[in-house]
């Protein structure tokens, strides 16, 4: 009979059919299976477990616990950040201006230049903007000024010829000038002078002309001689000088002949050798004339300010030799 489309085809059971069938089914019957089953799939739980950092561990017998991106725990982790006490600046503060007062009652100081008398060397005229100068304060405590040293001191009595500037009254402005004197941009009060010094106590000193040029001779034995002429090429004159022949003078021990690199505009030793100021001859008192090494602040070894000006101040080779 032929199948028609749509239909199944019957067909008689025989007993061959129906043993097979009997064997079939019992060939359906599942045996139990040896073969391990599938674990998960590794893919699936990376897809499904959360991300840290790109990476997650687990633990067995534990469940994953995410932590928080950006935080970390354990021994390892970041304090927080001490909060500075409100006093801290002030102490600061108070603290660096002390250890400048101690550095410069004691080790440096800053000194204004405000007059010409040490031209070229050191600028103060009015037209300059006027050098600041460092001077070592602890560098007498081991040695006595020597002769080419620029040093810094107090006015002996008499030496008055310029006006000290006068503190102000207002307790604002003595704030503001006090600061200033500190870091060197106020003249100290007082009168305070820096000049050269030409011969120390022992030494004998005249000024005369040779060769039509006034010269500065120095004795170690008295006015006998023999007598040395510096060299000078530090020294300025913007006109005829009027105390270039002085002298001789014998330093007295313990105190300093002084003299400023602009010789004709300098007041130092040949203007104080009398009373009336005149000519300096060897009638001049050699203590009036003189400065005490007591009075000495410091020597002068560097130009600070203004940036332009910066150089050590050196000892002239006509001193050591």
């Amino acid at each position: 009979m032929t199948e028609g489309p749509g239909e199944e085809s019957v067909l008689p059971e025989s007993s061959e059919t129906a043993e097979s069938s009997e064997n079939r089914e019992l060939s359906e019957t599942p045996e139990p299976s040896t073969r391990p089953e599938p674990g998960p799939d590794p893919t699936a739980d990376e897809e499904d477990s959360p991300a840290v950092g790109g990476q997650q561990e687990s633990v067995a017998g534990h469940e994953d616990v995410p932590v928080e991106d950006g935080k970390k725990s354990g021994k390892h982790g970041k304090k927080p950040k001490r909060k500075a006490p409100w006093w801290e600046l002030p102490a600061l503060v108070v603290g660096a201006i002390v250890l400048a007062i101690l550095v410069k009652s004691f080790v440096l100081q800053p000194f204004f230049i405000p007059s010409e008398s040490m031209e070229k060397t050191l600028h103060g005229c009015p037209t300059c903007s006027g050098d600041r100068i460092l001077v070592n304060k602890v560098i007498y405590d081991f040695r006595d000024p020597h002769p080419g040293d620029i040093v810094v001191f107090h006015a002996p009595p008499g030496w008055d010829n310029e006006v000290a500037p006068t503190p102000p009254s207002n307790p604002v402005l003595r704030v503001v000038r006090g600061f200033g004197q500190l870091v060197g941009f106020v003249p100290p009060d007082g009168e305070v002078l820096v000049k050269r010094v030409i011969a120390t106590g022992g030494q004998t000193v005249r000024g005369m002309v040779t060769d039509g040029k006034d010269v500065v001779q120095v004795s170690d034995h008295g006015t006998s001689g023999p007598w040395k002429t510096l060299n000078e090429p530090f020294v300025y004159l913007d006109s005829s000088d009027g105390r270039g022949t002085f002298g001789p003078i014998t330093v007295p021990k313990g105190r300093l002949w002084v003299m400023g690199d602009h010789r004709n505009d300098s007041a130092d030793s040949r203007f104080h050798c009398n009373p009336d100021q005149s000519s300096c001859g060897a009638d001049g008192d050699p203590v009036t004339s003189t400065v005490p090494v007591t009075d000495v602040i410091g020597k002068a070894f560097v130009i600070a300010w203004p940036p332009s000006r910066w150089r050590t101040l050196g000892t002239p080779s006509t001193f050591t030799q």
